[in-house]
C-alpha cells in the first residue's frame, strides 16, 4: 500500500482592517509560514496599499515560498478616513461589498495558493463574524483569532470576580481625590 500524499494546508488569514489587528495577524502568518504552511494573507485594498507603501512587508515575507498577499475592497471611497467615529461605517460597507466579493473570491479560486491549492482553513479576526458564515456555507473550517493582549484577556476573566468582591464599580473615588496628593487641610502656601 502506497503512503497517502499529504498536502500542506493552505490557510487564509483575514484580519480586521485596523493596525493592531493586522500586526497581530501578520505575526501569526509568519509563525505559520515558519511551520511550513501555505498562507494567503487577505487584507483590504486600502490597508494593503498602506502596508506596501510604509513598511518592508513584501521583503519580510519573501523568504516564504508558500506565502502570498491578496487584497479585497472594503467598499469605502479612497478618501474615507477609516478611523475614529467613522470606523464603524466599514462594517456597513463590508455587508454590501466585501462579503459578496469574499464568497466569490473563495468560490472562483482567486484565493487559492500559488500552487493552485484551495483554502483548507480560514483564520479570521475574532471581531469579524461573516467569515464563519461563508466558511460554513462552503465547507471550510474557520478559526477565530482574537488579537487582544494577554492582559486584556486576564482583565476580562477577572471582571466577574471583581464585581462579586464589590471592587467594581469603583465607588467613593472622586475625581478630585485622584489627582490631588495632599489632604484637604494642607496648603501649598504657608
Amino acid at each position: 500500500m502506497e503512503p497517502l500524499e499529504s498536502k500542506t494546508p493552505h490557510v487564509l488569514i483575514f484580519p480586521l482592517p485596523a493596525q493592531g489587528h493586522v500586526n497581530s495577524m501578520l505575526n501569526l502568518a509568519q509563525l505559520l509560514s515558519l511551520a511550513g504552511l501555505n498562507i494567503t494573507f487577505l487584507n483590504t485594498d486600502h490597508n494593503h496599499n498602506r502596508l506596501v507603501l510604509h513598511s518592508n512587508i513584501l521583503h519580510r515575507f519573501a523568504c516564504f515560498p508558500g506565502f502570498q498577499f491578496k487584497s479585497i475592497p472594503d467598499g469605502l471611497p479612497d478618501d474615507h478616513p477609516r478611523a475614529g467615529v467613522r470606523f464603524m461605517e466599514m462594517f456597513d460597507s463590508f455587508e454590501l461589498v466585501t462579503i459578496p466579493l469574499f464568497r466569490e473570491m473563495l468560490c472562483s479560486g482567486q484565493l487559492n495558493s500559488a500552487t493552485g491549492q484551495s483554502v483548507t482553513c480560514i483564520i479570521a479576526d475574532g471581531i469579524l463574524s461573516f467569515p464563519i458564515d461563508v466558511g460554513n456555507e462552503l465547507g471550510i473550517p474557520v478559526i477565530h483569532f482574537r488579537t487582544a493582549s494577554a492582559c486584556y484577556f486576564l482583565a476580562c476573566f477577572c471582571i466577574q470576580d471583581m464585581i462579586e468582591a464589590g471592587e467594581l464599580p469603583i465607588r467613593g473615588f472622586s475625581r478630585r481625590r485622584r489627582f490631588l496628593h495632599f489632604d484637604d487641610h494642607s496648603s501649598c502656601c504657608h
